[in-house]
């Protein structure tokens, strides 16, 4: 037996604005047992439609059957599964860390130089807003955790077709 590459991919899929549109999507990987680690769906440049960005966790023969039923779904009008060098993809996260005073210039320092953006700021706590690629993301908060996270609140992943392989993350 064939040892399973089980690889975390990038779904886009153009959907029809309809009602129960999603409830369909989440329910076909609720019903087939489809690991569904991220789900994000919001207007697009034609009205009427949506995109949405999912990401899966899967095998090849997993990842071909996500993508034949998706594709089955009457809302559904493209589904495509993207590569990450041929993307762009980013999410935004929000931080608050609830530092000590004698920290702060710390943690404001961090934050400059990874490129968040403060957007609030207590004599307690300093919330930060930083988009990028998932793995930036992470680094970000390994290097706030020693200052204190309060709370962590992600959007998940968006992802677009790069114009060229060229243009990727």
């Amino acid at each position: 037996m064939r040892d399973r590459q089980i690889k975390e991919h990038t779904i886009i899929a153009l959907l029809q604005n309809e009602a129960g549109t999603l409830n369909r999507l989440v329910s076909l990987f609720r019903r087939r047992g489809f690991s569904l680690a991220s789900l994000n769906a919001g207007d697009c440049e034609q009205p009427g439609y949506s995109r949405c960005t999912m990401v899966v966790t899967a095998d090849d023969r997993e990842l071909r059957q996500i993508l034949q039923q998706l594709d089955k779904l009457i809302d559904v009008v493209e589904v495509e599964d993207l590569p990450r060098a041929r993307s762009i993809q980013r999410e935004l996260a929000l931080i608050r860390v609830d530092v000590a005073s004698g920290q702060r210039s710390e943690v404001l320092e961090i934050v400059g130089v990874l490129g968040g953006k403060v957007v609030h700021l207590t004599q307690r706590s300093i919330t930060v807003e930083f988009t990028d690629e998932p793995h930036k993301i992470e680094q970000l908060i390994h290097m706030l955790e020693p200052y204190g996270i309060g709370e962590i609140v992600r959007t998940g992943l968006v992802a677009m077709k790069a114009d060229t392989p060229s243009a990727a993350n």
